[in-house]
This record gives structure tokens, sequence and C-alpha cells, in this order.
């Protein structure tokens, strides 16, 4: 399946060799200049729900501090799954290891969470309301003014609410990830947010979320981005006339196992 992107949502090339896979190889994976991991002092991570893949294979880079954000990972909600899962292994319906695995997947939440003073989970949303904590709230209480920051977001449509925040710390950010969410309503909204970037920060990396596609002639609902220093990670010869192909061979991989990955053209 081939999708047409607008040009705004065209990467500037970087060399596979410089790129890295980090968390899982379906949802929940994202491609990352390796350099902006390895030179991280802190990842601000917003949005785990059951999948921490990404925040694991990052500390295994990475000697980053990780603040972990979400609303959503209660007591009740780890409470509930095991009951669930626990019924279906009764009835013989879990038999595979990672089936296990994910009925007591709330002990590596913990293990991983607690197990030092350096990767911290907290039961908040980031968002602007008064529910929520603002960006630059996490500066003032976590982070030192001469920080490198990584984030990683995927806020399930609230990304929208914090676009200004995230441009108002670009100056501290090495790199991003950050899957958007509604977007053909909300592409002026990316645009206008990647060219308050665009001094001090590039686009990478782009990869289409074949979970967000239900129709053919369809755009994506959802695409993830990778945002860097691109100073850094940029190769000067001849690079405008270089273009990677995406998804990337390799290091992209479809969201939804049981659908192709969606191929980009701009």
């Amino acid at each position: 399946m081939i999708i047409k992107f607008p040009k705004f949502l065209k990467p500037h090339y970087v060399n596979k060799d410089k790129l890295i896979r980090v968390g899982s190889l379906d949802d929940g994976g994202y491609v990352v200049p390796i350099s902006n991991i390895q030179d991280s002092e802190i990842l601000i991570s917003m949005g785990i729900s059951d999948n921490w893949d990404f925040e694991k294979d990052f500390s295994k880079i990475s000697s980053a501090k990780i603040l972990a954000y979400d609303d959503t990972i209660t007591s009740k909600y780890w409470i509930n799954r095991f009951k669930k899962d626990l019924l279906k292994f009764l009835k013989l319906k879990i038999f595979k290891p990672r089936k296990i695995y994910k009925m007591f997947q709330f002990i590596d939440f913990i293990i991983f969470f607690k197990k030092n003073n350096k990767n911290k989970f907290f039961l908040k949303r980031v968002g602007n309301d008064k529910n929520s904590i603002n960006i630059n709230e996490i500066n003032l209480n976590e982070i030192k003014d001469n920080h490198k920051i990584f984030l990683k977001i995927d806020i399930e449509g609230s990304e929208y609410e914090i676009l200004d925040q995230i441009v108002s710390i670009k100056k501290k950010i090495l790199g991003m990830v950050i899957e958007f969410h509604e977007v053909s309503s909300n592409l002026d909204k990316i645009k206008k947010f990647l060219k308050a970037l665009e001094n001090d920060l590039k686009l990478v990396h782009v990869h289409a979320n074949n979970y967000s596609l239900k129709e053919n002639d369809q755009f994506p609902s959802a695409i993830e981005l990778t945002i860097s220093k691109y100073d850094k990670i940029s190769d000067k010869s001849n690079e405008t006339s270089k273009l990677n192909e995406y998804p990337l061979e390799g290091l992209d991989f479809p969201n939804s196992k049981r659908s192709p990955d969606i191929k980009i053209i701009f």
C-alpha cells in the first residue's frame, strides 16, 4: 500500500547506520538516531500503558534518568488485568510464555520503575489543564538547566495540547519521538510545530501507523515522527540528492503484524 505524504513531512536525510530501532518490533517501537540516546541525560516518556519496551531499550544504551508519565496505569488497572488473564489461564487459553509474562507484567513494571532512583513513574497526565502536569513543571522539579532531554510522546491525541510547551524547551531537547493522532484534521498544527522547531530540531524519520488505516485510499490517522538536533547526525556530502525510502528496511516494522506496512512517497 502506497500513501502520498505532504512535502513538509519529508524527513532530512540520515544514514541508516546512524539509526536504531528502540522498543517493540511492532506498536511501541520507534526509529531513533543512536547518538540522541547515548548523549541524553533525561528521557521524559509520556504515555506508557502496558508497554515500556522503549524505555527498557533506551536504558540499555543510555545512562539517562527516565521520568515516565501516565495517568491510566493505576492499581485498579493492574488488578483487573490480572483477573482477566488469570481467568483465561484457568480456562487453558494462555499457553505461550509471552502470554504468561503479560499476566504477571505488573512485576516487571515495579522492578523497572522502583529498582533505583534513576527510573521514576508518575501517575499523572502531561497536558495543559488543571489535572495535568506541564512540561515546564517537570523541568522545574526534575531537570537542571544544562540537562540534555529526549522526549517520547504517545498520549492518544493530547499531544496537540503540549506542542507549545515542547517548543518552549526546544534548546534543551536532543531528540524526540512523537505519535500524532487524527492527522488529517491537524496537518496545519503539525506543520506549524515543525516550523517552530526547525532552527534547532529537524524531522529525520517518519512512519505511518497501519493500525490507523481503515480504507486503502485513506490517509493514516496516526503517524510517528522522529525529530532530532540535525547537525549532530547529518551527512553533509550530497545531502540534497539523498533520500531514504520509507519504511526503512530492517528498522521499520508494521504496528499491526496482521497488515502490511505503509510505503510513503512525497
